[in-house]
């Protein structure tokens, strides 16, 4: 229950801020049906286990948060991603540490309070994950639930589309969310980052957008 509380896309970190490239997307009309939105969460899926969701799952397995908040810090080319997950992180550790024991996440705030991590959201949703003592695997797919469910409402109002095409569109993606979490624990650490050009030349041309709605 913890884990679905903290990863519901409404839990006040911010989330809804960042659309991850998602503009750009819907901008240049590459996101504009049901389809179309299908074809992204497919392809953002398939690239997560070596992204976002392979680095919370190195975290929950006990990996070395500091080693793995400076891959994910090296991971990330697009400035605005950059940041904006080290925003999430910050929201997400002083949201979540007052309501629950979590020892391994209050210990990387710490790290990063002293300058000796960016802070990164995957990082913390890992160590998180890890501090409810919850089958990994499970913790995981939450995790990428939560991810995909935020690209859908992005995408439904910057399209826009009805509401049942965007959830129709988060069903297909869905089937396919527990192999993205067995796939990410078994993701080697030199395997992190090997993928997804495409999401970060789309972040990247976020920046200079004409008009924008979101952060990043």
């Amino acid at each position: 229950m913890p884990l679905l509380q903290v990863f519901d896309p409404l839990f006040p970190v911010g989330a809804y801020t960042l659309s991850n490239g998602m503009e750009t997307y819907t901008q240049k009309g590459i996101v504009r049906d049901r389809g179309s939105l299908s074809d992204y969460l497919a392809s953002f899926l398939a690239v997560l286990p070596y992204g976002d969701l392979g680095l919370a799952a190195h975290a929950a397995l006990g990996g070395d948060a500091a080693a793995l908040d400076a891959v994910c810090n090296a991971m990330k080319a697009p400035k605005e991603l950059r940041d904006g997950s080290a925003h999430l992180a910050s929201r997400f550790i002083k949201a979540v540490t007052p309501l629950f024991s979590c020892p391994e996440l209050a210990a990387y705030g710490e790290l990063v309070r002293a300058g000796d991590c960016r802070g990164h959201y995957s990082v913390a949703a890992g160590l998180f994950i890890r501090d409810t003592g919850a089958d990994t695997a499970r913790g995981l797919e939450i995790y990428c639930y939560s991810l995909l469910a935020a690209a859908v409402n992005h995408a439904a109002k910057l399209v826009p589309l009805r509401q049942g095409d965007a959830q129709g569109a988060l069903a297909d993606a869905a089937v396919r969310i527990s192999g993205a979490a067995a796939l990410a624990l078994h993701t080697e650490i030199d395997e992190l980052g090997v993928s997804g050009a495409g999401f970060e030349l789309r972040a990247m041309q976020h920046e200079s957008l004409y008009t924008r709605l979101y952060a990043s």
